[in-house]
């Protein structure tokens, strides 16, 4: 178990478990070490204490973890052991190696490693992409296993109602771009990549075949716009679950366009961000599988363990100061602040889901038209 007191570090870290889909590599080290690169400075300058990052193979042995949980070197043996409830005693003498005495840093962190930390006594405040990505730069959802460091960081809990003038922008933006845009029926279905932490269920990874009722129920009997996902062009098991080629128009429209055509419902789908950023276009949502976020509406409403979305406050050093405080010494706060300019994370990450294609893209072709 971690040792009482104090932890004396910060680790960061995040789903060292996650290989590469064609070979047992790393798959997440790139990742983990953009966010540790991003607020390491403001994390030591709000604890001053040892700030370290823990990767696939630095700082802890991921291949000898899935021989202690004797899961396949692949990502189908990720699948199994990203959600286990169970660790074996091995595993968690190697995650308490690595990161005892410590409060971790995460950056998308794998299910069973926040039950393993839990377990251990290890807090983490966990940092994920959020699902909404049509503001005008994306921006994190905040989880912790420390209901201390829950209290602290929910006053920069951005509510519900925020949200719904990003969208409003986007949504009329579209309607500039493709006026014409007509669907075919009222209901859009998306698909997904093939693998995603969203797709694990039972150990394994799902697709739209593994809902075939759900989702026959959710189409009906008229025809469906089908939107495959940007860097997976395929079905997305849609054939496989019995839908034929007559129900469905395959488009490659973007999908912040189609969202905002009219005449579209809802949205179907299992596990996609895009279901969570319909309400916000006015559509329904039907989502097959579940949401790997639990995000409150408002601040009144939150409850430890849930994700808190966090805009732009992550950039301040004394964002640092106030959810660190619960867990070890801190600095005093300053007031400094962070400006953020818009799509500023989504040019540092190389990926713009979708943004760009209604906003700056164009602004790009008038300017070559122009030169």
């Amino acid at each position: 178990m971690a040792s009482a007191g104090y932890p004396r570090r910060i680790v960061f870290t995040g789903d060292v478990l996650r290989p590469g889909e064609a070979a047992f590599r790393p798959g997440q080290t790139e990742n983990i070490l953009w966010f540790h690169r991003l607020v390491r400075a403001q994390a030591a300058a709000a604890a001053r204490c040892e700030v370290s990052a823990v990767t696939w193979g630095k700082g802890i042995d991921t291949p000898a973890l899935y021989g202690l949980w004797g899961a396949e070197k692949s990502w189908r043996g990720w699948a199994q052991i990203f959600d286990a409830g169970f660790a074996p005693e091995g595993v968690l003498a190697a995650m308490e190696r690595a990161f005892g005495d410590s409060v971790v840093i995460g950056f998308e962190l794998a299910e069973s490693m926040k039950r393993i930390f839990s377990l251990l006594g290890i807090p983490f405040i966990d940092f994920s992409v959020h699902p909404l990505r049509f503001l005008d730069d994306v921006f994190f959802a905040v989880q912790t296993n420390d209901a201390a460091v829950f209290e602290a960081m929910l006053p920069d809990h951005t509510e519900d109602g925020a949200f719904y003038g990003a969208a409003g922008l986007l949504a009329a933006s579209a309607l500039k771009a493709r006026p014409e845009l007509r669907l075919r029926g009222e209901t859009l279905l998306v698909g997904q990549t093939r693998v995603d932490r969203s797709l694990v269920r039972g150990g394994r990874l799902v697709d739209l075949s593994d809902f075939a009722p759900a989702l026959h129920a959710a189409v009906g009997e008229g025809r469906a716009t089908f939107k495959p996902h940007p860097y997976a062009n395929t079905d997305f098991g849609a054939l496989a679950a019995g839908l034929s080629f007559r129900a469905l128009h395959l488009t490659q429209e973007n999908i912040y366009a189609l969202m905002a055509a009219e005449g579209l419902r809802r949205v179907v789908g299992v596990s996609s961000s895009a279901l969570l950023e319909a309400r916000y276009f006015g559509l329904e949502a039907v989502i097959l599988h579940e949401s790997p976020f639990d995000i409150p509406d408002s601040r009144r409403e939150a409850a430890p363990g849930q994700h808190l979305s966090v805009v732009d406050a992550w950039g301040e050093t004394d964002f640092w100061r106030r959810i660190l405080a619960p867990l070890m010494p801190v600095t005093r706060l300053d007031g400094q602040g962070f400006r953020r300019p818009p799509n500023a994370l989504r040019t540092s990450l190389r990926n713009f889901w979708g943004f760009n294609e209604l906003t700056t893209d164009f602004q790009v072709q008038l300017a070559r038209g122009a030169a």
